[in-house]
């Protein structure tokens, strides 16, 4: 049987081979590359203007977005570019994308998601301490820093899948604060029902902010976060979506 949370989705794409240098800027908080990420970011939320209408896109939870600095944000994953739907509509806050580290194979389309926001996770042991290193750091300065712990891209999902430890590690031990974030499903209405037939309207909710509750153990803090969060986020899911899981094969409109 096939975990869910494995990469399934294919975009016909496939990227070259990456190899990370022994000094690799994982987090670039250098003033030049942060003035060009900002215009990157300018130019990419002027892009998304369209396909923002044409997806139906509404921001729920706007208030929510005052308090976000040094969190680690979490989210469901269901589109290939949800991650600049995210970012951009956290006006000016700094927010990371961790991603796989085979995304920077993919020529200028990586390069340009690299000086957006994009950060890899690298595979190679060694680095991934200085990886964790430059994440602690990249917090403190009050920074966000966005995690997908379903690990996977499940276009349209209809539920919120399993969550994959690694983003809950590095709020526990960095002693953060989490940002519960979710994409829900809409039925089209008014105009959309013309050219929104097949797929539903997206909107992104900005739940409010979680504070970790210290166990006995981190262990034990970080699997209780990662439940409460997985349960906060999945709760909203089920309430405001109007689509949800069903024999897990299509999306199913929920009767309200």
């Amino acid at each position: 049987m096939q975990n869910e949370n494995e990469h399934t989705y294919d975009n016909g794409f496939h990227p070259k081979d990456v190899k990370l240098k022994p000094n690799y800027k994982f987090y670039n908080h250098n003033i030049f590359f942060r003035i060009l990420s900002w215009i990157v970011l300018m130019l990419t939320r002027f892009f998304l203007l369209f396909p923002k209408f044409f997806m139906g896109f509404k921001i729920v939870g706007k208030k929510n977005r005052k308090k976000v600095k040094g969190m680690i944000i979490i989210s469901n994953h269901i589109h290939p570019i949800d991650a600049f739907f995210l970012v951009t509509s956290f006006h000016f806050k700094k927010i990371y994308v961790t991603m796989l580290q085979s995304n920077l194979g993919f020529g200028i389309v990586s390069k340009y998601m690299r000086i957006a926001a994009a950060v890899p996770i690298p595979t190679d042991r060694h680095l991934l301490r200085k990886f964790n290193e430059q994440t602690k750091k990249t917090l403190d300065l009050g920074k966000n820093i966005l995690f997908y712990p379903e690990a996977s891209l499940n276009p349209y999902c209809d539920h919120i899948r399993n969550f994959m430890p690694g983003a809950f590690h590095y709020a526990v031990a960095n002693q953060t604060m989490v940002l519960p974030c979710c994409f829900t499903f809409h039925k089209p209405k008014g105009i959309y029902k013309l050219f929104r037939r097949k797929k539903p309207m997206i909107h992104f909710n900005i739940l409010e902010p979680f504070s970790i509750h210290e166990k006995e153990t981190r262990k034990e803090t970080l699997e209780c976060t990662m439940q409460e969060v997985h349960k906060i986020i999945s709760d909203y899911f089920i309430a405001h979506s109007d689509y949800y899981y069903e024999n897990g094969e299509k999306i199913v409109p929920l009767k309200k």
